[in-house]
């Protein structure tokens, strides 16, 4: 479609009835305004018509069937899944994005905890599907549609969605999503895109959402979100409301970090993720005087560092402020941090720094984010099992971490994000101060604390995030 200033008066009227007297000359005749507003907006519509034409048999509905225990999110976020406390149905959307591999991507929340799968496809047939791997932090699974095998059984073809690159995304450009809200399949809504680099929303840990106005309701979770081109360039996740019903806000996640994503999961079945050592954040108003950084001088701040890490062998320190990462400009720490997680271990990575005012180039060779190896076989086998592991605050990792004298606990060093600790909310970073009301101070304490436990008990744990108290509980793994 061509911009032009007659296409704004074509959404104009659209939207309000255009009066007839301003849209025509005396003797009746259109106006050229009227003429060009109408083809523009006819173009348009022919437009979304063949997006709609070639995306909807790619778009597939999902259905599951799940004991849940879990109950709708009683703040401004929801996510398209409906849980209950019995035995519940969600509903839900996804992509073909293999047509010879009947691969289907979608949203984690979609499918979690689900017994059995079903995926409708736009021929109207319904098949089950397995799960063939599935990422929590960025809300994203692979399903496999499961054909029936036999001599009389015809496979249906599929057609695969084609991939866009959500890097180029403009502000104002047009969108559409397509799922199944409320059930309702092959739906499909107009909007443009919002907004970019949504973090901080609240339902992911790695968070670079688009933010559409196209309609988004419960149900087009793990649907398709196109641009004007039908190129997939994100999967619908969430919506700020607070009636459960689409206000105007949707959230998608951006196609390349679905991809890589996707990728891992079916080539591995889980994400490996990388990670440099050291806690960041924004640079405020106040920072940025204190630092007596100029207007011109944007990144992110190294707040601390975390010992025998990258980052620590790389010579980062407090204070200074990551201004690029390989040569493009950091300004915020949720890009940056996704990044590095999703960029490969064992690649090395230049980073510039500001430090003291002076830049400086450091660079720094990323390792796995994986679980710790310690040398007794006890507690090795014991945070295997658990899903995370426990490090003793020494006077070193307290000096590093500033924290005080007086604070005890155990330093939630890694943690698998499939692990059930980490479904219910424990993070890295976390420190454990008691474990089922009894505080932790040593390895020895925990595993007293955990002794009694059996496969199916609930675990409480009582603990510090930014210096805020917490207390969760999460079931022992079997």
């Amino acid at each position: 479609m061509k911009a032009s200033t007659p296409a704004l008066l074509a959404l104009i009227c659209l939207l309000s009835a255009c009066p007839t007297a301003t849209t025509q000359h005396a003797d009746g005749s259109p106006t050229t305004t009227q003429t060009v507003s109408t083809q523009v907006a006819g173009e348009l519509g022919q437009d979304f018509q063949e997006i709609a034409k070639q995306l909807l048999p790619s778009v597939v509905s999902i259905s599951t069937q799940a004991k849940s225990k879990g109950s709708l999110p009683d703040d401004d976020i929801h996510r398209g899944f409906q849980g209950g406390d019995s035995e519940t149905d969600g509903l839900g959307s996804g992509v073909i994005v293999d047509a010879e591999s009947a691969y289907v991507l979608t949203n984690n929340h979609v499918i979690e905890n689900a017994s059995t799968i079903w995926v409708g496809l736009q021929n109207g047939k319904r098949y089950t599907a397995e799960i063939v791997g599935a990422d929590p932090p960025t809300d994203l699974a692979v399903l496999k549609i499961n054909f029936p095998s036999g001599l009389l059984t015809r496979r249906p073809r599929l057609k695969a969605a084609v991939l866009g690159d959500s890097s180029q995304l403009k502000i104002g450009e047009w969108a559409l999503a397509i799922g199944s809200p409320f059930g309702l399949d092959s739906t499909v809504t107009a909007g443009i895109i919002s907004a970019k680099g949504r973090a901080e929303v609240g339902v992911a840990d790695f968070e670079d959402f688009i933010q559409t106005d196209a309609a988004i309701n419960p149900g087009n979770s793990g649907g398709p979100l196109v641009n004007i081109k039908g190129e997939l360039i994100g999967i619908n996740t969430a919506i700020a409301s607070r009636t459960m019903g689409f206000m105007g806000i949707g959230f998608a996640i951006p196609v390349n970090m679905a991809q890589k994503v996707m990728q891992e999961l079916i080539t591995n079945g889980k994400v490996t993720r990388s990670q440099l050592g050291i806690y960041i954040g924004e640079i405020d108003q106040d920072l940025r005087a204190a630092l007596k950084l100029s207007s011109s001088q944007q990144g992110i701040l190294v707040m601390n560092l975390i010992p025998d890490t990258p980052a620590a062998e790389a010579g980062f320190q407090r204070y200074d402020v990551i201004t690029s990462l390989n040569g493009q400009a950091v300004t915020n720490v949720s890009p940056f941090r996704n990044q590095i997680a999703l960029t490969s271990p064992g690649t090395e990575v230049k980073i510039d720094i500001l430090r003291q005012g002076k830049p400086q180039q450091l660079t720094a060779k990323l390792r796995e984010a994986s679980a710790v190896s310690l040398s007794n076989p006890v507690e090795d086998a014991l945070q295997a099992r658990l899903g995370f592991a426990l490090k003793v605050i020494d006077d070193e990792l307290r000096q590093s971490l500033s924290l005080p004298a007086n604070l005890k606990g155990l330093l939630v060093s890694e943690i698998e994000p499939a692990s059930n600790a980490y479904k219910r909310g424990l993070r890295q970073g976390d420190l454990v101060t008691e474990i089922n009301q009894k505080p932790v101070n040593s390895w020895a304490e925990a595993t007293a604390a955990l002794a009694t436990s059996k496969p199916g008990d609930a675990i409480l744990l009582s603990l510090i995030r930014e210096a805020q108290s917490q207390i969760m509980a999460f079931e022992m793994p079997k």
